[in-house]
């Protein structure tokens, strides 16, 4: 709801311009959160029970060899260096297999992982996107309006925002940037992931640093308004 109402704003203040289409996008990745979200709760049941059947399996063959080494040693119960051999190939089958187990329980962890972290740097990627929308929102220009930026072609391109637009856009993206963290956070409910953990705190780490950065331009296009008002 907030950010279909953050497109109906910028739609209505700033017509045909990108920024729109970018929170559009932002919209699509905050409905994919809510939908994996759920979905990297749920236990993977076709995973679960091929675990099932390994485990069942390993286990069988364990005691297998057991059997094997028990009635081994009824057999020749006197030859010591035999019996140590037995011993250390019983060791290494349960250290492997122990090796195996611990593998095939976090399988299930590691691929959920994989899809939350592949989401995380879609958002990721979104803020550098905000980020290069703002980038030339330079609020010194609406003090020097000689100032103008030249394209390689030699077509002259002047930024036609008002003050009052520009500071719209600005804050614009900060709220994007805002809720590019509290989408990322919607990954960190329900799990001790650290590895899940940390890629949200970067993403929350990040938006800030970008916003702060738009924030102080906000301050700086206040003074011009405030100095611009004054001049008048």
């Amino acid at each position: 709801m907030t950010i279909e109402l953050l497109i109906e704003r910028i739609d209505y203040r700033l017509p045909g311009r990108g920024l729109g289409n970018t929170c559009r996008l932002l919209r699509t990745l905050a409905g994919d959160a809510v939908s994996k979200s759920i979905e990297v709760q749920k236990p993977n049941v076709a995973l679960r029970i091929t675990i099932g059947v390994i485990l069942a399996t390993m286990l069988g063959v364990l005691i297998k060899i057991a059997g094997s080494y028990i009635h081994y040693l009824h057999i020749d119960s006197t030859d010591a260096f035999s019996m140590l051999e037995g011993i250390d190939a019983a060791i290494s089958t349960i250290v492997y297999l122990g090796l195996i187990v611990l593998f095939v329980f976090s399988l299930e962890t590691r691929l959920k992982r994989r899809k939350v972290l592949a989401a995380v740097q879609e958002m990721r990627a979104l803020a550098h996107v905000i980020d290069m929308h703002q980038f030339s929102k330079d609020p010194e220009r609406l003090v020097h309006r000689e100032l103008i930026v030249t394209e390689p072609g030699g077509q002259a391109q002047v930024d036609q925002l008002t003050p009052f637009l520009m500071g719209r856009y600005l804050d614009y993206c900060s709220e994007m940037l805002s809720l590019i963290g509290k989408v990322a956070a919607r990954y960190a409910q329900n799990t001790q992931d650290a590895v899940v953990l940390a890629a949200v705190d970067e993403i929350e780490t990040l938006t800030t640093g970008l916003s702060r950065k738009i924030w102080q331009k906000i301050m700086i296009l206040d003074q011009v308004v405030v100095g611009q008002q004054r001049d008048a």
